[in-house]
């Protein structure tokens, strides 16, 4: 009996530092793991240093031979027209009269329309139409691309807007080969949006115009025809208005300049790119390179 229960209460001590013990040498695989890698990557380290000259000089060779481009910006701010609310108020008085005649009281598009305008493709075809930059656009003689296929390519890789609402800011930006050609092309952009607005608004007074004029000349109730001719004194106003100031939608409150420092490429982060690149990747084929000799060695041997 004594000798039973000795054999039964000598496993338990023999079981408590076994964890311990078995903890020990994860820890120390792992650094000699750590160690190991290290090593070899010393060991083969002309491999790593080709490859870092590999992939440094592929990007040099990038950033070196790309053309650069220069961008110029030009912020502006959307013309917010206080006279317009009593014409509202006016056209409210004619009972219906213009919305059945699809009359453009406002006689101005209202800020959304600004922004459209700025933004559309319409834009950008007509400034490439009006300054013959097809060519320019589009260089290679042996194909002769369509306007659409010009306008698609000026306007994903040239021109870029980007709105600060909270602000009531936005920023035109033209990148191009040539400093003065993007700030040219960038005040151009504005210039030509504020011509088309203009356009189009004092053509609608015109129109309105005409056609007030006709309407007071058919009725004879006077409080309409008071109406009538306080609309017609509003459209003469955004006429005038529309004549008179080159700024018609956007007010230019930083006009573009010749820039001095290139916007691409960057020649200093692709340099870094490539020598961080260079370096993962040699790194990543030597220890692959190593794992398929050792995979291979014990194939050799019969082990598994």
């Amino acid at each position: 009996m004594q000798g039973g229960s000795v054999s039964v209460a000598s496993p338990r001590p023999a079981l408590t530092p076994a964890e311990p013990l078995e903890r020990a040498p994860a820890t120390s695989d792992t650094e000699i793991d750590l160690v190991a890698i290290a090593l070899l990557l010393w060991k083969r380290r002309w491999w790593l240093a080709l490859a870092i000259a590999l992939a440094t000089a592929v990007f040099a060779y990038y950033a070196f031979t790309t053309p650069p481009t220069w961008r110029a910006e030009v912020v502006v701010t959307q013309v917010h027209e206080q006279s317009m609310g009593g014409a509202a108020s006016l056209a409210n008085q004619l009972g219906g009269l213009a919305s059945l005649t699809g009359l453009n009281i406002g006689g101005n598009p209202n800020e959304q329309d600004y922004q459209a305008v700025l933004e559309s493709r319409y834009l950008l075809q007509e400034f490439i139409t009006r300054n013959d930059l097809l060519a320019k656009l589009w260089p290679d003689p042996g194909k002769r691309p369509t306007l659409w296929r010009v306008v698609q390519r000026f306007q994903k890789g040239v021109v870029s807007i980007r709105e600060d609402p909270r602000r009531g800011i936005t920023t035109l930006s033209v990148e191009w080969t040539d400093p003065p050609t993007a700030a040219s092309w960038a005040n151009g952009l504005v210039a030509l949006a504020n011509e088309l607005i203009r356009t189009r608004a004092l053509a609608d007074s015109q129109r309105n115009i005409v056609y007030l004029n006709a309407q007071a000349e058919r009725t004879t109730d006077v409080d309409l025809r008071h109406v009538i001719f306080n609309l017609i004194e509003n459209q003469t106003k955004t006429e005038m208005l529309a004549n008179g100031r080159a700024d018609y939608a956007f007010r230019v409150v930083d006009p573009a300049t010749i820039p001095e420092f290139r916007a691409a490429p960057h020649r200093t982060l692709l340099l870094i790119t490539g020598f961080v690149l260079g370096a993962v990747l040699g790194a990543l084929f030597i220890l692959a390179w190593d794992w398929v000799q050792r995979q291979r060695e014990r194939l050799r041997r019969g082990t598994p």
